[in-house]
Formats: structure tokens, sequence, C-alpha cells
């Protein structure tokens, strides 16, 4: 957690930090990822928006891939498959898909896949 500027240093003004963000993905026929729009931006309130400049940029490898299931007794389950990808210029991106966004619909500004940050 990191504190915002213009808030004193107290537990409701803390941030929380590498929270997932939404972008785009294009597919192969197996469900890899193959290109990633990077593109897509959270802004102030949490409000989503597309760059006009798509910067779509290719995965080279699917290094890894993860699913997690947890919290099923809960509301709101967490249903994900994970994707570690290499991409152009070597830099590793790890990517999820939000299963459950996906079967209510999709997430309207990526389709249920988002950027996960450590």
């Amino acid at each position: 957690m990191e504190s915002t500027p213009r808030t004193p240093v107290r537990a409701h003004g803390l941030r929380p930090l590498g929270l997932p963000r939404p972008v785009r993905v294009e597919v192969n026929a197996r469900g890899m990822p193959q290109r990633i729009d990077l593109g897509i931006a959270v802004g102030p309130r949490g409000k989503r928006r597309v760059a006009r400049d798509a910067r779509w940029i290719a995965v080279l490898d699917v290094a890894e891939v993860w699913r997690i299931g947890e919290e099923w007794w809960r509301e709101q389950p967490i249903r994900r498959t994970y994707f570690h990808v290499v991409v152009e210029g070597g830099r590793g991106v790890t990517v999820f898909r939000d299963e459950l966004a996906v079967a209510l619909g999709g997430h309207e500004a990526g389709g249920g896949w988002f950027e996960q940050h450590y």
C-alpha cells in the first residue's frame, strides 16, 4: 500500500498497488495469447478508456500457464487462467483471463483479460 500525495498517512489514506488492469488479448485457435494490446488504461475514479493508438505487441512465447479457482463459497468467487508470456523485446508479461467475467458476458473493455503486475 502507498499513500496518495494529498492524503495524510493513515489507514484510510492508503491505496493498493499492483492491481490488475484491463488489456485486450488476441488468442490463437488453442486459446493461447498471440498479441496483447497494452493501450487500455484506467483513468480517474477507475474509469476505463481505450487509447486511440493501439499498442499491439506480439507474443513470442508462452512460458507458463496456470489456473486458480478460489473462494468458491463466496458470493464472488475467483476463477482465472494466468499466462506468463514473453513479448517482442524480450519482456515478460503476466496476463490472466477472468473466467467468471467471460461467463457473465465479458468485461466491457478487455473481454475479461487483465495484465497483472507483481
